[in-house]
C-alpha cells in the first residue's frame, strides 16, 4: 500500500512560472492518501520560497515538505564542520547555507566552493572560484542538470556552470542534489514509511527515476511520448492527471 508520494517540482508540477495542468488537483488527492514530499534541484530559492511559490499556484505545500539541492548541500557541509564557503550561486543558496550556520564570504580562505545555478556567472567569478579551489577548498555542486525546463523551453542549468569550474580546477565536485545519495538520505529521513511503500514521480530518467530506483521506491516517469525510454520506471504517463487513474 502506498503511504508516501515524492514529486519533482520543476517539470512535473511546474514549468517556469506556470503550474502543470491538474497539478493542484493531483496533489490534493495525494495528500488525502498519504505523505507528500517535493524534490527540486533548483538552488536559487530557499525551501520556504519553494513552498510559497507552489502555494501561490494553488499547490498546497509547507517548507518542511520541500527537499532542495541547496538544502542538501548545506546539510552536507554542516555535518562535516565546513563552516566557511565561497558561493557561485544565487540568494536562495546563500540563505540556505547561512540557515545552517555557514559563513558565506568572498574574501579569505574557505573550506569549500559551492556551485549552483548562477544567472550572473562571469569569467571573473570562475577565476575567483579557482583561486579558492587551488588553495585546497573542496568543490560541492548542488546539481549537474545541464539544462532546466521553463515555459519557454530549455535554458542552461547549474550543471553547465559546474562543468566549467571542474574543467578549470581539475577537481571533481561532490554532488548534493538528485540523484546523489546525499539527497536520497534526506528523502528517506522524511518518508515516514518503508521505501517500497513510497512512489516517486519525476520527469527525468537520469535524476528522478535513477534516485527513486536506487532508494528502492516505486517510480513513475512523466513524459510526453510513451514510446521513449522509461529508464526502468515501473510506470510511464503522458500527463500528470493520469497519475490518479494509475493509482
Amino acid at each position: 500500500m502506498l503511504r508516501a508520494f515524492v514529486l519533482d517540482i520543476d517539470g512535473v508540477l511546474v514549468r517556469g512560472s506556470a503550474p502543470v495542468p491538474g497539478a493542484a488537483e493531483v496533489v490534493r488527492e495525494l495528500r488525502r492518501r498519504g505523505r507528500v514530499l517535493y524534490l527540486t534541484n533548483n538552488s536559487t530559492l530557499t525551501r520556504e520560497a519553494h513552498a510559497t511559490r507552489l502555494a501561490s499556484l494553488g499547490i498546497p505545500a509547507e517548507a518542511e515538505q520541500v527537499l532542495s539541492s541547496g538544502f542538501s548541500a548545506a546539510r552536507y557541509l554542516s555535518e562535516r564542520g565546513m563552516d566557511r564557503v565561497h558561493v557561485v550561486g544565487e540568494r536562495g543558496l546563500i540563505e540556505e547555507l547561512r540557515g545552517h550556520g555557514i559563513e558565506v564570504s568572498a574574501e579569505g580562505g574557505c573550506d569549500a566552493v559551492v556551485v549552483g545555478l548562477d544567472r550572473s556567472f562571469t569569467y571573473a567569478r570562475l577565476a575567483e572560484a579557482l583561486v579558492h579551489l587551488q588553495a585546497g577548498a573542496e568543490l560541492v555542486a548542488t546539481n549537474r542538470d545541464s539544462t532546466l525546463v521553463t515555459e519557454h523551453g530549455r535554458v542552461p542549468g547549474a550543471g553547465a556552470i559546474v562543468a566549467a569550474v571542474e574543467a578549470a580546477s581539475g577537481k571533481k565536485a561532490v554532488l548534493a542534489g538528485k540523484p546523489s545519495m546525499l539527497m536520497g538520505r534526506l528523502v528517506l529521513e522524511k518518508l515516514g514509511c518503508a521505501p517500497e511503500d513510497a512512489l516517486l514521480i519525476g520527469d527525468s530518467i537520469s535524476t528522478d527515476i535513477a534516485m527513486g530506483r536506487a532508494l528502492g521506491m516505486q517510480t513513475v516517469l512523466v513524459q510526453a511520448d510513451r514510446r521513449g525510454d522509461a529508464g526502468g520506471a515501473e510506470h510511464v504517463i503522458t500527463s500528470l492527471r493520469q497519475l490518479l487513474e494509475l493509482l
